[in-house]
């Protein structure tokens, strides 16, 4: 009996190795059909975008998202390989696609948040789609998607993996919701306990992690709780426009700056030139102006832009090239994003959602007009 069990191991091992390998094969063909699915959807969404429908401002313009197809068969393959890590790809389709589909009776964003918890909190693989799950939490909650992170914090066994959760808790219990921004809510005292804790968390993780990239985004981050909050003294910008002429933000003293990162590939981003055009025309004469912070690598993509989109506001190209960039300084995670600046120099609005922005502006150039009088 003893002399067989090498034997049996080993086939098992092999069977083991040949459905692993079908799974693979079998992801990767989905995978690669839901790819070419938002490539062409992406397509059409810039061809009418070229054709000036405003999306962000007008959801019924927008072409179905090909999640809506592709979400019955991403569940279906993550129940064929229910607890394996197999799985875990096509659990992170079915959070990616719960935000933009809020509305659907659809709850398999929730289903797939619970999976992961209890299944693939100690995966290491699950440190690829922990951005991803971040952006669940429009969906399914931010309290169900932080008790996700803090369990994989405590059971990963890879310390990178454990460190990036404890990163992502931070930025959800600080940053809070967009929707939270938007309705005034993210200053009540359960919100500043959050804060707090947030802050407690990026240092004990810097004071972890030394001399790692998880230290330094722990400290970024807290430079930016430190330096890029409302209220505060903007910090000087520097740059350099496609042209190599120099740039600052402290150029434009005593106007009003609506600081805007930015890039041609963010579809969004596209569709407010026009209006950051409008408000420039509205405010002509007055203490106001945008400054542009482009995110290409491109410079030539960025050139292209400004000459067909009749760009004519100051704009850096940053570029996103190393840890010195505007971008990573001001801890940009999502774009477009908009800080605005009044004519003191203060923050005045952070992660500004961009339909708000024409009403901030005119109420800071107000201020500013007021004083000068």
């Amino acid at each position: 009996m003893l002399k067989t069990m090498p034997l049996m191991v080993g086939i098992g091992m092999t069977l083991l190795t040949a459905s692993q390998a079908s799974a693979d094969s079998a992801w990767e063909k989905l995978d690669a059909e839901y790819a070419k699915a938002h490539e062409a959807w992406m397509a059409g969404m810039m061809k009418l975008q070229g054709e000036g429908h405003a999306m962000m401002f007008n959801s019924d313009a927008m072409p179905p998202h090909p999640i809506e197809t592709f979400r019955p068969r991403f569940r279906k393959y993550a129940e064929d390989h229910a607890n394996t890590p197999e799985a875990l790809p096509a659990l992170a389709h079915l959070l990616e696609g719960g935000f933009s589909m809020m509305g659907a009776k659809d709850k398999s964003a929730e289903w797939a948040l619970a999976r992961m918890k209890e299944h693939h909190a100690g995966d290491p693989k699950i440190s690829d789609h922990i951005e991803t799950i971040k952006h669940a939490r429009m969906s399914v909650g931010e309290d169900a998607v932080i008790a996700l992170m803090e369990e994989v914090a405590k059971v990963n066994p890879d310390r990178t993996t454990r460190g990036r959760a404890w990163l992502a808790m931070a930025d959800m219990l600080y940053e809070g919701s967009p929707l939270a921004r938007m309705m005034g809510t993210d200053n009540t005292p359960e919100a500043k306990a959050k804060k707090t804790r947030a802050i407690e968390i990026l240092r004990k993780t810097s004071k972890e992690y030394p001399g790692t990239d998880i230290a330094k985004q722990a400290d970024a981050f807290l430079y930016a709780i430190e330096h890029l909050e409302v209220g505060m003294k903007a910090p000087e910008i520097v740059g350099k426009d496609v042209n190599g002429q120099d740039i600052r933000l402290s150029q434009f003293n005593g106007k009003v700056v609506a600081i805007v990162f930015w890039g041609t590939w963010c579809a969004p981003c596209m569709e407010m030139l026009p209006h950051e055009r409008e408000l420039l025309e509205k405010n002509a004469g007055k203490p106001f102006i945008i400054l542009g912070i482009n995110a290409n690598d491109s410079k030539a993509d960025l050139k292209r832009a400004i000459k067909k989109e009749k760009i004519t506001w100051p704009t850096i190209f940053d570029g996103m090239q190393d840890e010195s960039s505007l971008v990573e300084a001001w801890r940009v995670r999502s774009f477009p994003m908009i800080y605005v600046v009044d004519h003191k120099g203060i923050i005045r609005h952070k992660q500004l959602i961009p339909f708000m922005m024409e009403k901030a502006v005119n109420e800071l150039v107000a201020e500013a007009i007021k004083d000068m009088s």
